[in-house]
């Protein structure tokens, strides 16, 4: 019975652990070499969709909100975050997360694909990238998955900033 619990308890927490967080998928300031004006203070982030946090039965690991504000937070710092009146809304859906089940290296490929749309123009931004974890990054396999799913969205979003270039 006393084992039974502590599989259950490493299980919860390994589950808990491993969803991606908001802060690590993040793209830093002056990612974006010259930036649109056309986008310049002028965008919001309307609706992030398709992501699930990871378990033992699914493994997606990226859920919705933390990638809606790693999104605003890059589109912040990089200069194309709307403080008042948005000109243009981002809709991003999760497509696809492509991950190993075990590994010592997990590489990870995100597929999203954001919608753009607002005065005058409308454009679809289907953007695949990849994030690679390794055992030097954790010996835990859930940690180094949470980890390649961060890097694998972090790229992800620093692609789409810099097709709206």
């Amino acid at each position: 019975m006393l084992f039974r619990t502590g599989m259950l308890a490493l299980a919860l927490a390994s589950t808990v652990a491993a969803c991606a967080t908001q802060r690590a998928m993040t793209v830093s300031t002056d990612t974006i070499a010259n930036p649109s004006p056309k986008y310049r203070n002028a965008v919001a982030v309307r609706a992030v969709t398709g992501g699930a946090a990871m378990n033992l039965l699914t493994m997606p690991g990226v859920t919705n909100e933390p990638l809606k504000a790693a999104l605003e937070d890059s589109l912040r710092v990089n200069g194309y975050l709307a403080a008042g009146s948005p000109k243009f809304y981002v809709d991003a859906e999760i497509n696809n997360l492509q991950q190993p089940i075990i590994g010592l290296d997990m590489d990870v490929t995100a597929d999203v694909t954001y919608k753009v749309s607002g005065v005058g123009s409308v454009g679809t931004y289907p953007i695949k990238s990849t994030g690679r974890a390794t055992f030097s990054d954790s010996p835990v396999g859930a940690d180094r998955l949470r980890i390649a799913n961060e890097r694998a969205m972090q790229e992800n979003i620093k692609q789409f900033l810099l097709a709206l270039r």
